[in-house]
């Protein structure tokens, strides 16, 4: 943790407490009183901090202590500043430059409060010192402090220096939790004014830097645009910047490219669910059938056991899927049987029918059992509307699932 700014006041404790508070305040910073005596300063954006880092300029958000403690003649002021809490804020550089903003602050403070006449010794020197240091007997530009005098010769008496306007008397500081609202609060002694302080931060004027970040975030990132919405319109509610309507518009964004992407995800899912159902219809994971009011023919082929076929990607077999079984083929027929005559007996009855005759013919063609073979087999059968028109012919087709066949599978005991 870096030292602390000390400065040495006139003023009792309490009294030196509102004092440093009232110079703050006239800094543009935030002051809260806590329940130990300290005061709690803050000031900048603590979102616009998170998001640009040490890049968020003059909004960045610095927060430190001020520690006063009575000494014999006066007060002693510490300004207590965590390296740390820059460091995770804003990397090594906002580490650095909230350093310099809290020793700005002290540096400032001990001017206002020199000019009153109420510093003892040296007003603690800015972060950046002037380039070119003033050459000694040279006068002191007006508004810097004076430099520390040597010490007098043992036995001689220091020259008196003029005292200055005397401080009001002290009030009593606000109760802790309250904050420091203005020049005078709670009681604060009020001082002259002085062309050193820097005026208030003009908010009004101003477009909050968050705001503009969430319009940018709701199209890149939806929902770091809604997020960045929201903490941009808590901002312009407090600062009063400008800003609201940029902040609306990135949490509108962020909501519609956050559905669309919803909806989006879902659609994509959904085509997925599509494909893998249509090619789960013609696959063979229910024990090697086909559907027969998908499957059945068009036609009213009569397959020959022995018979190849190529691939059948419509799911109906016609003349131009025989092949020779020299060639590669995907299905060779292995066993063919006739339904009986009558009424239609339904698709369970069809589909019952084709695999007790199949696993039967299966065994008799291959030379093992289905349940033993690492072949699989289909079965093309009638269904309600060809059985109008007279088919009533199962056909059992084997085939590889690993690649296509060249010549027969019979009696291969695969």
């Amino acid at each position: 943790m870096p030292e602390p700014v000390v400065i040495r006041l006139t003023l009792p404790a309490g009294p030196a407490r509102d004092a440093v508070a009232s110079a703050l305040v006239e800094q543009g910073f935030t002051v809260q009183p806590t329940a130990t005596g300290s005061l709690d300063v803050s000031r900048g954006s603590l979102g616009t901090t998170l998001i640009a880092g040490a890049f968020a300029g003059q909004d960045m958000h610095v927060r430190f202590d001020v520690h006063v403690r009575d000494e014999p003649g006066g007060a002693v002021v510490e300004f207590v500043h965590s390296a740390a809490g820059g460091f995770f804020k804003g990397g090594a550089v906002g580490a650095v430059k909230a350093g310099d903003v809290v020793r700005e602050a002290a540096h400032r403070t001990g001017v206002r409060l020199a000019e009153q006449g109420l510093v003892q010794g040296a007003v603690p020197v800015p972060p950046a010192p002037a380039p070119d240091a003033a050459a000694p007997g040279a006068p002191t530009p007006e508004g810097a402090p004076a430099p520390e005098s040597a010490p007098a010769p043992e036995g001689t008496a220091a020259p008196e220096t003029p005292a200055g306007p005397p401080a009001p008397p002290y009030t009593g500081a606000p109760s802790a939790g309250a904050p420091y609202a203005g020049a005078q609060p709670g009681g604060v002694p009020a001082y002259a004014g002085s062309a050193s302080i820097p005026p208030p931060v003009d908010y009004a004027n101003r477009t909050n830097v968050v705001s503009i970040f969430a319009l940018v975030l709701g199209f890149v990132v939806p929902i770091g645009g809604i997020i960045a919405g929201a903490v941009g319109l808590s901002q312009v509610k407090r600062t009063g910047e400008k800003g609201r309507g940029l902040a609306i518009a990135g949490i509108i964004v962020g909501s519609v490219m956050t559905l669309l992407s919803i909806v989006g995800v879902i659609l994509f899912f959904v085509f997925i669910a599509i494909g893998a159902a249509a090619e789960e219809a013609q696959s063979t994971d229910d024990g090697g059938f086909f559907d027969p009011n998908q499957n059945a023919p068009t036609e009213f082929l009569s397959l020959q056991v022995g018979q190849c076929l190529d691939d059948i990607s419509t799911g109906y077999i016609t003349s131009d899927n025989l092949v020779d079984c020299g060639l590669p083929h995907t299905y060779e027929v292995f066993g063919n049987f006739t339904v009986p005559d009558g009424t239609f007996p339904g698709d369970d009855a069809i589909t019952a029918s084709a695999q007790e005759q199949c696993d039967a013919a299966f065994q008799s063609y291959i030379g093992v059992s289905y349940a033993d073979s690492t072949l699989e087999y289909n079965y093309i059968g009638p269904s309600s509307d060809t059985w109008t028109q007279g088919d009533r012919e199962i056909s059992c087709l084997v085939t590889d699932p690993a690649e296509e066949t060249t010549g027969s599978l019979q009696g291969s005991a695969r």
